[in-house]
């Protein structure tokens, strides 16, 4: 069942790949740069935060006054503060297209398994950097996120009451509400580069920028969303008024509707269970018969060529000992393969195979694969 669905997704990204190159051209097609584009969008959302952050003040009484000059008064502000909003939800939407082709690649488990763990924790901590973000805007919204938040961290069981007082402490809303919503925000953010370094340590040649073109046209589609559709705050929050306003954003603030209508226990319970979910898959799809790749001795020429093809660093050259006229045999680090058959498609000498496939095997289902595309 599994092999049949990722097959299928296979297929249906190299059709779209396959038009996407008729149009961009293979050097700019999108879906090459999936894993460079969140980054991309992530260091707009770094120098827009600084320019908005120098106006910022993270008080009760100064956040929507603050706001709203940066968006009223600051020459371009209201462009800023629109490249922020939609380079963020831009991100969310990189990313989701990230994991799908990852998933249907099947290039998540075995020594890849560092990146989608640490993917995960990278979605966890963009939605809490999102989530802050509107926090610190003041108005209406800002007002029922924190009083939802702190009621959902409650509801968690022995320490829940101590994590809600992160926003509302002695059952007040004051300043330290404000000063944790920004900490959160600016220092997640700062931490995110962390966790983004894990996601690619694994990966010797990560593709981690986009081109100059594709980099253009995203900044493009950003300054026009940024121009007809401004980002705007709602009324300003009133602590002794009941707050009715509420514009949803879908790409950070979905948990809220699923907060109404499951309650917060119950949305603690589902989050643990897709996160569970999420975390198993790699084990629930490890059934194949893979095996790491084996070198044949006497075929083995010491070109190098699957060492540098390999994108785990998962084989290295050594010296040869047993009287070879070659100097140097390729050695496999059987914990670092990740037996994605680059290798095999690397070596010009049938030195190197996959036990559980040999390089015909390969050939016939890429040739498959082709054949159902066109």
């Amino acid at each position: 069942m599994f092999t049949k669905i990722v097959r299928a997704g296979q297929i249906v990204f190299l059709r779209i790949e396959d038009a996407f190159n008729k149009i961009f051209s293979s050097e700019q097609n999108i879906l090459y740069y999936h894993g460079a584009m969140p980054n991309f969008f992530m260091w707009i959302l770094f120098l827009s935060g600084l320019l908005l952050f120098a106006y910022y003040m993270p008080t009760l009484e100064g956040a929507y006054q603050s706001v709203e000059y940066i968006t009223h008064k600051i020459p371009f502000g209201d462009m800023i503060r629109g490249i922020h909003r939609y380079a963020a939800d831009a991100m969310i939407i990189t990313v989701a297209l990230h994991a799908l082709r990852v998933y249907f690649t099947d290039r998540y488990r075995s020594y890849r398994i560092i990146a989608w763990y640490s993917g995960i924790a990278l979605i966890f901590m963009m939605t809490l950097i999102g989530i802050s973000g509107y926090i610190l805007v003041w108005d209406e919204r800002s007002y029922q996120i924190v009083i939802k938040v702190s009621e959902f961290l409650a509801a968690f069981p022995i320490w829940g009451q101590t994590w809600s007082h992160a926003f509302i402490n002695d059952n007040s809303i004051s300043n330290y509400t404000m000063s944790m919503a920004l900490f959160l925000h600016t220092g997640t953010s700062f931490t995110l580069l962390v966790m983004l370094w894990i996601h690619y340590m694994r990966i010797s040649r990560p593709v981690v920028n986009v081109t100059w073109a594709l980099g253009c046209l995203l900044s493009g589609i950003i300054l026009i969303f940024a121009g007809l559709m401004p980002a705007t705050s709602g009324p300003e929050a009133v602590l002794i008024a009941t707050p009715t306003y509420f514009d949803m954003d879908w790409f950070y603030l979905w948990i809220f509707p699923v907060m109404d209508y499951l309650g917060n226990i119950w949305t603690w319970v589902a989050l643990a269970v897709v996160t569970l979910i999420a975390i198993l898959l790699p084990e629930f799809v490890k059934s194949r018969d893979d095996e790491p790749a084996t070198v044949n001795k006497d075929a083995c020429v010491g070109c190098k060529l699957c060492a540098v093809d390999c994108p785990y660093e998962a084989i290295y050259m050594a010296p040869r000992t047993d009287g070879s006229k070659f100097k140097e045999i390729a050695i496999v680090i059987d914990a670092r393969c990740a037996e994605c058959g680059l290798c095999v498609g690397a070596c010009n000498f049938d030195a190197i195979e996959l036990p559980a496939h040999v390089s015909t095997d390969y050939m016939d289902k890429t040739r498959m694969i082709l054949e159902a595309t066109v």
